[in-house]
């Protein structure tokens, strides 16, 4: 038996290859069964939000009224479940192993945007945050996704302002907190896809998008792999179509 299979074996037996997700047995970082129950979005959508909806619409009631600077987002599934647990292991266990997954299950509405953009862009972390977790979790889909779809990845996007974290304020308060926060550097592209992990009121993605169009950008699509219902229905945005998007 050769060092390098004996020192596998010894790993193995360490540090046994699970899903993380799950934790189950799996030579795969996500296991079957968790990346066939992600909840993904299917059906009507708000065409300028990406939530789901009763009927397609210009604007539903989470957007109607807001000055949103992204041209159309788009989620690739509910937060909620694996795909919430799966995101959650991105971010903050080292899961950087998720991001091919991740990617390629939003890869089909990246792929109907893609002809649409010159480049992909990232939302950034702060300088801190992005040392202490030693990567940007939206960076790595960003770089996975220009490379397969053969796109240039702009970086030049930061964030110059320290504020507290979106997810520990009401949804109220988000769009003043990012207010300024972002900044774009260098030359920036016209068309620009940004890519984010979670979308819940759309303040950072707009706030990201407003910053690169004071830069050039003439339109920002927005994608991230997940979205956040607001509607008290707990991550099932399939009753949330039938209960709480009053659509016009």
């Amino acid at each position: 038996m050769g060092l390098r299979r004996l020192l596998g074996g010894i790993l193995e037996l360490v540090f046994p290859q699970v899903c993380l997700v799950c934790e189950s047995a799996s030579k795969a970082p996500l296991c079957a069964s968790c990346a066939d129950s992600f909840s993904r979005i299917t059906g009507p959508v708000c065409e300028k939000c990406g939530k789901p909806c009763v009927r397609p619409v210009a604007d539903c009631r989470e957007c109607r009224g807001k000055h949103l600077h992204f041209t159309r987002a788009r989620s690739g599934g509910a937060y909620t479940g694996s795909l919430k647990s799966a995101i959650h292991s991105l971010k903050y266990r080292n899961g950087k192993r998720l991001v091919a997954y991740l990617s390629l299950f939003i890869d089909d509405e990246a792929g109907h945007l893609m002809d649409a953009v010159d480049a992909v862009a990232f939302v950034p972390l702060s300088k801190l945050k992005e040392s202490g977790r030693g990567y940007n979790q939206s960076g790595l889909l960003a770089k996975e996704l220009a490379r397969r779809h053969d796109k240039p990845l702009y970086t030049g996007l930061a964030k110059v302002k320290n504020i507290p974290e979106q997810h520990r304020l009401g949804f109220a308060r988000r769009a003043d907190n990012v207010k300024g926060a972002f900044r774009a550097f260098g030359k920036v592209p016209e068309r620009v896809l940004l890519i984010d992990d979670v979308y819940t009121t759309g303040s950072t993605a707009s706030e990201c998008a407003g910053a690169l169009k004071q830069r050039g950008a003439a339109v920002v699509y927005v994608l991230t792999v997940a979205r956040t219902p607001l509607d008290g229905s707990k991550g099932d945005h399939r009753r949330a179509v039938v209960d709480s998007c009053k659509c016009r």
